[in-house]
């Protein structure tokens, strides 16, 4: 399904670097509503530890957490809702940092039209993880989110396209891409308190929930990040709260910087410094010159 032709505003950037609360802001602003683009939030059950804010975004709690929802699922769920936004005449925002979905969303998703390799796939069957994973560069690598890493379906994929041509992609709306940014150190800083503050929240109790409803902790461990290091938890291997803190932190430390990786590789990206004094009213100037001109001139 493609995009009705039509404004699209992308607020993109690493965790923690605060893209709902501006998305809101700019919302309430520009007529628009919210469509979140993360790989995780489809999921029910998946709040305290996604950061999610519910009825806040489209696109939030679509799936069931024991199913595997792709991303080919997600581009066509989130393009109808898409249509509808712009149909009703308002602005759809899309908000998100899993850059992987976000540029399926603006792009296409080409690959789909790749057969399988049922010869390869039945080879590459009985290889463990870290045997596929070596089987594709570092850059493909940095290129999956941490849970398709750990899916050895999706790495199996990825293996049969890393040869494959691309086709021309699908451009067919007028799109700005506003990215949020801060120095590493600030990130790591903003991430560490918010671990804390979502096991204060009720973080492992949500994941003992979550298997209690019949998310396996294999499951758990393919959700990726921070389900991932809860189902260490909840099985013993991580022995106290503090090892646990720890681990979080670092591993959220490392997704951002495979998350400001991809984002580098990405163009026509309009970056702001959230440090910098009064960029949000920057971000908001930008906007406004390209809302108005994109009305005249579709009006």
């Amino acid at each position: 399904m493609h995009l009705r032709k039509g404004r699209l505003l992308v607020i993109l950037g690493p965790t923690s670097v605060g893209k709902t609360d501006l998305g809101l802001k700019l919302a309430r602003k520009f007529n628009g509503e919210l469509v979140s683009c993360d790989s995780r939030q489809v999921y029910k059950g998946l709040d305290i530890g996604t950061g999610k804010l519910p009825g806040s975004s489209w696109m939030l709690d679509v799936s069931d957490p024991k199913d595997q929802y792709s991303v080919a699922e997600y581009v066509k769920d989130a393009s109808k809702v898409i249509n509808d936004i712009l149909e009703r005449k308002k602005l759809p925002i899309i908000v998100g940092g899993t850059g992987f979905y976000i540029k399926a969303l603006l792009e296409g998703l080409p690959n789909l039209e790749i057969p399988i390799d049922l010869k390869l796939r039945k080879q590459l069957s009985n290889l463990t993880v870290k045997k596929l994973q070596a089987k594709l560069s570092n850059e493909r690598l940095s290129n999956m989110n941490s849970s398709d890493m750990q899916n050895p379906r999706r790495l199996i994929r990825a293996i049969e396209l890393k040869d494959s041509k691309q086709v021309k992609k699908n451009e067919i709306y007028n799109a700005l891409k506003i990215g949020l940014t801060a120095p590493r150190e600030i990130l790591y800083q903003k991430s560490n308190k918010r671990v804390v503050d979502r096991i204060r929240q009720g973080m492992v109790k949500e994941s003992k929930q979550l298997y209690k409803n019949g998310v396996t902790f294999k499951r758990m461990k393919q959700l990726g990040l921070e389900y991932g290091v809860l189902a260490d938890y909840l099985t013993g291997v991580i022995k106290s709260e503090k090892e646990l803190i720890n681990i979080l932190q670092l591993k959220i430390q490392g997704y951002i910087k495979r998350q400001k990786t991809w984002f580098k590789k990405e163009k026509n990206i309009i970056w702001f410094d959230i440090t910098e004094k009064n960029y949000a009213q920057k971000v908001e100037k930008m906007i406004a010159k390209w809302y108005y001109q994109s009305y005249a001139t579709e009006n």
